[in-house]
This record gives C-alpha cells, structure tokens and sequence, in this order.
C-alpha cells in the first residue's frame, strides 16, 4: 500500500512539472564559493576563503566555515584570550568509506602553529574526538577551535584530509 501511494505521488509530481511554463521556473545558481582542484596540487593563489569548499580530483571536498568568536570557558586548554571556533564539513565523493581519523587540521598566524583548543563545557572536544566512518557519498561536520589573541587576526587553516604532510591539503586563510 505505501508503495502504491508512492507511485501515485512521483506520478502526479512528474504530471505537473510536465504542465509547468518554463518561464516560471528559475534555475538555481551553482554556489559561487567552490574551489575545485584538479589534481592534487595546491590551487594557483594557494588558499581559499573561509565558506569556501575545495573540491579534489577525487571526489573529497572540505568546507571550511567562516571563524566564530568564543570566550573559552574556565576549564578549556590551553588558556587563551579569545577562541576561533570552524566548522569542517567534509564530503566523500569519492568510492570508499573515509575515516575522519586520517583528518589533520593546523592552524597557523604569521607563519607560527596555534594550539587547537579544547574546551568540553562549550562541546569543542578538539580533532582527536572526531571518530566516525564516512560512508561514499555522506558527510560529517566538524567543529574545531583555535586559540587566538584578543584582537582579530589573519589566519590560515590547513586542512590535510590523508594524514600530516600528505597530499592533497588545502589552506584556508581569513581574518578570524
């Protein structure tokens, strides 16, 4: 019986598209905030905007948010004035099963490394927490901080989905 409605609703839904004037219908924009990589070599300008996704060649794409501000709690660590806290999303396009495991992020500001923060009362329990199988063609989301001075400053994010120091990586870089 459910399949039964089913049919009858994908039917009727496919009846009224056909009778819809085109002129009506809008196409959507494809996102404008897609960095696609072709091989495993780092982009021309080599970083990508925070918000951005950086798409490989084989299908794994990395969505960095832009930073949000926190105000580390009494017991996070290390201790640091203010906390920059991102969003990852990664996207397995590719035809295996990927483990956020091999995921290493690093965040740097002048060219120094920044200490990723945890900070459990506020749910940032840091990368090594972030243990899950992504299954072909599934995503997860990641939230990760980053301890930072009081006053805003450029950062860049690298992003390195097979392990430290394996290709392909990408460097997200803004002002956080």
């Amino acid at each position: 019986m459910k399949f039964a409605r089913l049919a009858v609703g994908v039917c009727l839904g496919l009846a009224m598209a056909g009778c819809a004037d085109p002129s009506d219908i809008s196409t959507p924009t494809p996102p404008s905030a897609v960095v696609e990589q072709g091989g495993d070599a780092p982009s021309a300008s080599g970083y990508t905007a925070f918000g951005a996704q950086r798409v490989w060649a084989n299908g794994m794409a990395v969505t960095v948010s832009p930073p949000s501000s926190l105000k580390p709690s009494d017991t996070s660590f290390p201790e640091s004035p203010r906390t920059a806290v991102f969003t990852l999303t990664v996207v397995n396009g590719t035809k295996t099963a990927y483990r956020t495991s091999q995921l290493v992020v690093r965040a740097l500001v002048g060219g120094e490394p920044v200490a990723e923060v945890r900070d459990s009362v506020q749910g940032l329990n840091g990368i090594a927490a972030a243990v899950t199988e992504v299954a072909p063609g599934a995503e997860t989301v990641l939230t990760l901080a980053f301890a930072v001075p009081a006053d805003p400053v450029r950062l860049q994010l690298v992003v390195e989905p097979n392990g430290a120091n394996l290709e392909p990586s990408a460097t997200f870089e803004g002002t956080a």
